[in-house]
């Protein structure tokens, strides 16, 4: 099988003794002679037909980018092609980086060490290695995202087997490369990257010893099916569409009851609970003609459809039932994500990618992973009809269940955060995970191992505060030298407002104003749970 693993394991010890960095000529050579290398099957903790590095090249900014693909099983399966980065010096440390939607490209693996800050260090140029797959397709344009569900492999890889496989095989290349195994192994990942974060623990818990998990859809299968109840809703009948400007009345009137129950007017919406009591469906509707500063009766109707929680009817993986409302009401903005379109025409729901991005998502899981029947009319789905089939795809791919305990005894830490505003993934769905491991665990004991930080006015990677956050010194700090993060500190990204800091606090708290000082300043600010 072409050179093998334990001559070129021999070779890169040989260039690169840790820890430190090799002269640059040996950085080279150790780099390029990764070129064709293969990693056989018997190394893969899961069936493959193997590995085979494509590519090996230094890269200028001090690292050696590898190319691969690992082989499927079924011959009419994609390959999972995949990126590693092995740094010059490498600091015996490894971040396994989690996709996007329903993946199909390789994401980003040398970003900024700092979440949200694309100003700051790269994680590679700290020392780290990375590495990151396509999740076992490729996408293609003009067809549906979730078409490779189709072929049972490609599917199984894309709900998790991807990830232990991208695992495997990234751990023998940098036993070829450094001639050493990693002392550190983490994942990070937001929305479906936060989801593989969580599928990762769930199912391969003393792979890793920490992880950072934004906005996580846990539960995709729920996620996708509760997407697919609120288009039902929204095209239910005449009356029931919400045009793009009453969602925007709906989102600046949020605004205007809710913005200065933190002590302080500053466009955010701090204090959900306080907001939840006065900002109601109902005290949106129209006293008396409709007009476009109110909601008719079957418009409101249909917010509270988005303000509710919705229940599947049966228990799915990890034994939730039910999904949580949507921070519609909390200044969430509605328009761009969760079904109602960006024009009028889409007042109807064609099956497809012509529809808002939340209710495409909840349609293809439909057709592609429950029903399996690409011309199914995913507005007619009843859950009931599929239950058999719900239940097989839930437990296949979501990560719901709170028992972490393998996780927890291996001494692994995870850090959980999600922003208040968030329409594409609820972040009461992250506030009912977070609770579920209350319950089992108590809360110190929960807070042992992990913590959880609801960001203010931050969105599914934007909104009115933007989030910065040294996500990954935390964690580090916390597995490597046992301290625990507290109250952080989040900076805001966003051209108008860059720079201004907040309390990113430890949930249940919100940051709110103390009364003096700075408002652009974490320090005017405390975590309150009141």
């Amino acid at each position: 099988m072409g050179r093998s693993i334990a001559i070129l394991a021999v070779l890169a010890g040989t260039l690169l003794a840790l820890p430190g960095a090799a002269p640059a000529q040996d950085n080279a050579a150790a780099c390029t002679a990764l070129s064709g290398a293969e990693v056989p099957a018997s190394a893969i903790g899961l069936p493959t037909s193997g590995a085979k590095v494509t590519a090996a090249s230094l890269d200028p900014a001090g690292y050696c980018k590898v190319l691969g693909a690992i082989a499927p099983k079924d011959p009419k399966a994609p390959n999972i092609n995949f990126q590693l980065n092995l740094p010059n010096s490498w600091n015996r440390k490894v971040v396994h980086f989690g996709g996007g939607g329903f993946d199909g490209s390789i994401p980003v693996t040398t970003g900024p060490a700092r979440f949200g800050d694309p100003k700051g260090p790269t994680v590679v140029s700290l020392g780290y290695a990375t590495f990151a797959s396509d999740s076992g397709h490729q996408a293609v344009r003009g067809q549906d995202a979730a078409a490779f569900a189709a072929n049972d492999e490609a599917m199984h890889n894309f709900a998790g087997d991807q990830l232990k496989k991208t695992h495997d095989v990234a751990i023998a290349l940098i036993k070829q490369r450094y001639g050493a195994a990693p002392k550190r192994m983490y994942f990070n990942g937001n929305s479906q990257g936060g989801h593989e974060a969580l599928v990762a623990l769930k199912r391969w818990p003393k792979d890793y010893d920490g992880a950072i998990a934004v906005h996580p859809v846990y539960d995709l299968t729920v996620l996708h099916l509760d997407a697919n109840h609120l288009a039902q809703a929204l095209y239910r009948g005449p009356g029931s569409w919400v045009s793009p400007a009453k969602a925007l009345m709906i989102y600046n009137k949020a605004i205007a009851t809710c913005d200065e129950l933190d002590g302080v007017k500053d466009g955010l919406i701090s204090n959900v609970r306080g907001c939840n009591k006065v900002y109601t469906p109902q005290s949106l509707s129209c006293p008396g003609l409709p007009g476009p500063d109110c909601l008719t009766q079957a418009e409101v109707e249909t917010i509270a459809v988005w303000n509710s929680p919705w229940k599947i009817g049966f228990p799915v993986e990890g034994g939730i039932d039910s999904f949580p409302k949507w921070p519609l009401l909390e200044g969430g903005d509605i328009r761009t994500n969760l079904g109602f379109g960006s024009s009028p025409n889409l007042q109807r729901p064609p099956v497809g990618g012509q529809n808002a991005f939340q209710a495409t998502m909840g349609d293809q899981q439909v057709r592609w992973f429950i029903t399996r029947d690409p011309t199914f009319d995913s507005i007619k789905f009843d859950p009931k009809d599929w239950k058999k089939q719900i239940v097989e795809v839930s437990n296949m791919q979501d990560a719901s269940t709170s028992d972490l305990g393998a996780f927890r005894r291996h001494g692994g830490k995870l850090l959980l955060m999600h922003g208040t505003i968030d329409m594409s993934v609820t972040p009461h769905n992250t506030i009912m995970y977070w609770d579920r491991l209350v319950k089992r665990y108590g809360l110190a004991d929960t807070k042992s191992f992990a913590r959880f930080y609801l960001a203010p006015g931050f969105s599914h990677g934007g909104g009115t505060f933007a989030v910065a956050w040294d996500s990954l010194t935390a964690l580090d700090e916390w597995v490597e030298k046992g301290k625990a993060p507290g109250p952080q500190v989040a900076s805001d990204t966003n051209t108008e407002t860059l720079g201004r800091t907040r309390p990113l606090c430890e949930y249940p708290a919100w940051p709110k104003y103390k009364g003096t000082g700075d408002i652009n300043s974490a320090a005017s600010f405390t975590c309150a749970v009141r």
